[in-house]
């Protein structure tokens, strides 16, 4: 009876070991710096992703915002617990492409070609294309979240002002006050060293560092003093100030950004991703073109640059997980995707192919506001670079937002405030040429 049972547990064993094993799903991590809506957003993708194949399985994970993510992800590299995948904004760029030289980013285009991913690189926009190419134009990061600056009006403020949607600031001008005599601010703006400094010299077609904004040599300097154009609109903005035709809140994004939901503001200049928290919530605006200074580009419109963020591999993962994680950026950059991602949040279609897509099925004509990121990133005639490679530009934009309230408060001049700027840019991008 003994000699019966063991054969029985014998036997049962062996089937056991005969049955096929299904190989786990490889789980790919990505980590990123949004919240609120555009965390759900991204969920959204990770769950089609999961459910349209079993080969892999996207865990992403909020590092709350883009300055938390690049800390967080510098400290997990260094203790060997990075994810397979970050999302670094547009300031971080030049650093990141740096680290494709110490073995830390592994460059798109390459990895794209090592794994046969269905990929063309003219396919996509080339301003933001080039945002995320070292200077040969190889493209290291893969532009996801791409978005820009752009006016955000109250329509119905304008109504009673009795007043239209600028296209310039010269037009601004003869319009503030009839706004500020209905009882309204006329303008609130957010995030100055993104919306007025750096997309005021791309705007303006006006380079921004030396080196040709850091794609031809190393920048060792910013040209904020040396740029009258610059000085001019700070002045003029410090003027807007004392006259009640432009107010600051503070440095907060939201700072800028509720009054104008509350119905306080005809105009507020933000991030074509705060359409998203916008839509349903304020009952009549419009989302349109930053302006320009008219008097300084001769009438011509050129394109800004691009905020937002790309992802970016990180090296020191297997071929397995290299060969998933291709598939997946193939998914995230196919046109239905990025349709997808373009009308939830508001950020732009990356490829002429999604932009096709969104035409071929009348996506603007049922959602015209959505326009106007990617008409404004597209247009021509630019001859500085689309983009700048300047390193510790995280920190530099410390040190604008350090002066820019002093000069608006009239503690320093306009003057006195650019050569601050310069300085303390100077002596960081000192510190960053140290590292190359």
């Amino acid at each position: 009876m003994k000699n019966l049972f063991k054969f029985f547990i014998a036997l049962v064993t062996a089937s056991f070991l005969s049955l096929p094993t299904i190989a786990k799903p490889i789980e790919l991590h990505y980590w990123h710096g949004h919240t609120g809506k555009l965390e759900a957003i991204i969920n959204e993708i990770a769950d089609r992703w999961n459910a349209s194949q079993d080969e892999s399985v996207l865990i992403p994970t909020s590092k709350g915002s883009y300055e938390d993510i690049l800390a967080a992800f510098i400290a997990a590299y260094r203790a060997g617990e990075h994810p397979h995948m970050v999302q670094v904004y547009d300031a971080g760029a030049a650093i990141m492409v740096a680290q494709v030289k110490n073995g830390v980013v592994y460059p798109f285009e390459d990895m794209a070609a090592e794994y046969g991913v269905d990929f063309n690189k003219d396919d996509y926009i080339p301003g933001i294309r080039n945002f995320y190419a070292d200077s040969d134009g190889k493209m290291i990061g893969i532009p996801f979240n791409s978005s820009t600056c752009l006016m955000y009006a109250n329509m119905d403020i304008l109504e009673a002002a009795g007043v239209e949607v600028p296209k310039t600031y010269e037009e601004f001008e003869q319009i503030a006050p009839k706004i500020l005599e209905a009882g309204y601010t006329p303008l609130l703006q957010s995030h100055s060293p993104w919306i007025w400094t750096e997309n005021f010299f791309s705007r303006h077609n006006l380079l921004m560092t030396d080196g040709n904004n850091g794609y031809d040599d190393v920048p060792t300097t910013t040209l904020f003093a040396d740029t009258p154009e610059f000085i001019t609109h700070w002045t003029k903005v410090k003027e807007w100030k004392d006259k009640g035709w432009y107010d600051y809140k503070g440095r907060a994004w939201g700072d800028n950004q509720a009054p104008f939901i509350a119905g306080e503001a005809a105009f507020w200049l933000g991030s074509a991703a705060s359409f998203s928290g916008m839509k349903g919530v304020v009952p009549n605006f419009t989302v349109n073109h930053i302006p320009y200074w008219d008097s300084i580009t001769g009438g011509k419109e050129y394109p800004t640059f691009i905020g937002g963020a790309a992802n970016w591999i990180l090296s020191g993962k297997s071929d397995e997980e290299y060969a998933a994680l291709m598939k997946l950026a193939e998914f995230m950059t196919s046109p239905e995707q990025q349709l997808f991602y373009h009308n939830m949040s508001g950020y732009a279609a990356v490829t002429y192919s999604a932009t096709d897509l969104a035409n071929e099925i009348g996506f603007y004509e049922a959602s015209p506001y959505h326009k106007a990121v990617g008409e404004q990133l597209s247009l021509t005639g630019s001859t500085i670079p689309g983009g700048y490679r300047a390193g510790n530009w995280p920190q530099i934009r410390e040190v604008l937002y350090e002066n820019y309230p002093k000069m608006l408060n009239g503690e320093i001049s306009i003057e006195e405030g650019m050569k601050r700027m310069d300085e303390g840019a100077s002596k960081l991008l000192a510190q960053f040429a140290k590292t190359l």
